[in-house]
């Protein structure tokens, strides 16, 4: 019985040693593999924010900035606005930030507070040597940021024009559940890498209307694998509740141009999606809502439509 037992105790070691092996395998490799990947597929400049590399993407020209922000969770957010920012360009100065924990940018442990990320967006775009006053495209939850900004430095934004953006009292009544911070595991340990190597990427829809060149949907696909589950990530997930809080009751300045672009489906489909974005109206006369077929991501689809009813909406609002 003991020596049997000797065994077992043996095998348990042995099979507790390769699972220690494989995941030291695995995370070295992906550390390599997220270097090499990011070298390879380089878009766009570095710039120091906190001391920290803090990617943006530059282009166009023009007496008008406009700010691309991207959505919680969107990976590689110069890819996933790249033919957007290409059409936009044509009229205007564009830029496509990745704030930390996104594309080619440093993560951070700090806060992703409204303020702070606010803050580090100011920051981005005075080491870019670009100034103010912008006007800020945010996607989803960067629409709770860019209502900030507007809020406390009203003026460096000159109009906020949405994609299907958040708005704070979304939360009231359908708070989001905090993530684990030991899902960072997944991200720092490879599982995502080994995973993907198991199951084909899935077609999201992003290249429907032929907008995204292979080099793109590849950088999105590798970038996938570098941020998914990062701890910025999380720790901006578990800050939405707090960030739309902070926002409740707040309502646009009377004096900025807004025109929030949202998906009809939505809009057709959840009753109160419009009326969350209604109320956050001040002045009706230059604060427009527009409604555009298509996914929460309605910039994969509407690239064309969205960049010729900005330059209508800038040309008619803005001086």
């Amino acid at each position: 019985m003991k020596k049997a037992l000797k065994i077992t105790g043996r095998i348990i070691l042995w099979f507790f040693g390769i699972i220690v092996g494989l995941v030291i395998i695995s995370a070295a490799t992906h550390n390599i593999q997220n270097s090499i990947e990011k070298n390879k597929y380089k878009i766009g400049q570095t710039i120091k924010v906190d001391g920290k590399k803090m990617s943006a993407y530059v282009t166009g020209s023009g007496g008008k900035t406009i700010v691309l922000l991207s959505g919680l969770g969107t990976a590689s957010p110069i890819a996933d606005f790249m033919p957007l920012a290409e059409r936009l360009s044509k009229d205007y100065k564009v830029v496509i930030l990745e704030t930390f924990g996104y594309g080619f940018s440093s993560t951070t442990k700090k806060e992703r507070s409204n303020e702070n990320i606010v803050n580090e967006i100011r920051t981005a775009l005075k080491e870019l040597d670009i100034n103010g006053p912008y006007i800020l495209m945010p996607h989803s939850i960067s629409g709770i940021y860019s209502m900030y900004y507007a809020k406390k430095y009203p003026n460096e934004v000159e109009a906020i024009i949405g994609i299907d953006e958040s708005v704070p009292n979304q939360t009231k009544t359908n708070k989001d559940e905090d993530m684990s911070h030991s899902l960072t595991l997944l991200n720092t340990l490879g599982i995502m890498r080994d995973l993907s190597y198991l199951s084909p990427t899935a077609d999201d829809g992003m290249n429907q209307n032929n907008y995204y060149s292979a080099e793109l949907v590849n950088l999105k696909n590798k970038a996938t694998l570098w941020n998914s589950l990062n701890v910025s990530i999380i720790n901006e997930m578990n800050t939405v509740n707090s960030n739309t809080e902070e926002l409740y009751d707040v309502k646009y300045p009377n004096d900025l141009p807004v025109l929030a672009f949202l998906t009809k489906d939505a809009v057709d489909t959840e009753p109160e999606w419009l009326p969350l974005h209604e109320e956050v109206i001040s002045n009706a006369d230059i604060q427009k809502i527009e409604p555009l077929s298509g996914g929460h991501y309605l910039h994969w689809t509407n690239a064309d439509k969205i960049a010729e009813m900005t330059k209508e909406f800038i040309s008619t609002h803005l001086k």
